[in-house]
């Protein structure tokens, strides 16, 4: 059976209990949220809409349950919760389910490319193990498509984590989210391990500074209309996708 691209390799009671652990409100605060919900509100000031009814669905409210009817939300905004889901494509239907035709979604999440050279210096290319992996953007997009969403516009910009010391790294990363993948190594730690992983950390230094790149993707799309009676989309229904590069930027936070 092939593999769905959109459903990650990450135990979500292991999830859970991290999160639980640490307070999901502060975390949609990190420096990396911040800035991925600052470059998302770039993308909306040239949208014009004013919704009447919105839901923000962000890792403050991860676990957490939300209900509403089919077709009753102009506009779902969403930064950073994806990035902690084991299976996305559950949500994007909920979200796509909820809105009403013409209502807008707009999301922030990683990409694949996140963590990536952390995941290299572990020795865990297919990050599944030490490293959570995320899913590529195309693959939401066609997900989008799938759901009927018109337009959908996904693109990708990259900046970079910053940290004096290989421990302020460390701690930093548990705090996004720790390690929840399903094969990763079960029992406590060694001392031993916790010293590779910080000469892992301390190898992507440069010019003095610990540098981790991540992959912060974007995606919005507008809900497309009702269906006909007979559950067909006129030919102006047809969907279009629209992939945007963007240059890669920096983001400087030593924590």
């Amino acid at each position: 059976m092939q593999k769905d691209p959109l459903v990650r390799p990450v135990d979500p009671k292991s999830m859970r209990l991290q999160l639980s652990r640490r307070d999901p409100h502060g975390l949609a605060q990190h420096p990396l949220w911040r800035e991925a919900e600052a470059r998302l509100l770039d993308r909306l000031s040239y949208v014009r809409i004013d919704p009447k009814s919105r839901l923000d669905h962000g890792i403050a409210q991860f676990g957490q349950a939300v209900h509403h009817p089919r077709a009753s939300l102009d506009m779902i905004w969403s930064v950073g919760l994806l990035a902690y889901l084991s299976n996305l494509r559950t949500t994007l239907d909920y979200w796509v389910s909820a809105l009403r035709p013409g209502g807008l979604l707009m999301f922030a999440t990683l990409g694949p490319d996140s963590f990536r050279t952390l995941a290299l210096a572990l020795g865990d290319s297919a990050q599944e193990r030490h490293v959570a992996g995320y899913p590529d953007m195309h693959d939401i997009g066609d997900a989008l498509v799938a759901l009927k969403i018109n337009n959908p516009v996904m693109d990708a910009e990259w900046l970079s984590l910053s940290y004096s010391t290989p421990e302020s790294a460390l701690n930093d990363l548990r705090f996004l989210a720790g390690n929840p993948l399903s094969d990763r190594p079960r029992g406590l730690k060694a001392r031993s391990w916790r010293a590779r992983v910080l000469e892992a950390i301390e190898s992507l230094q440069v010019d003095g500074k610990i540098s981790i790149p991540v992959e912060l993707v974007f995606g919005h799309g507008w809900a497309g209309p009702a269906q006909t009676p007979e559950g067909e989309i006129s030919q102006d229904q047809v969907q279009t996708i629209r992939w945007v590069g963007k240059t890669p930027k920096n983001l400087s936070s030593d924590i």
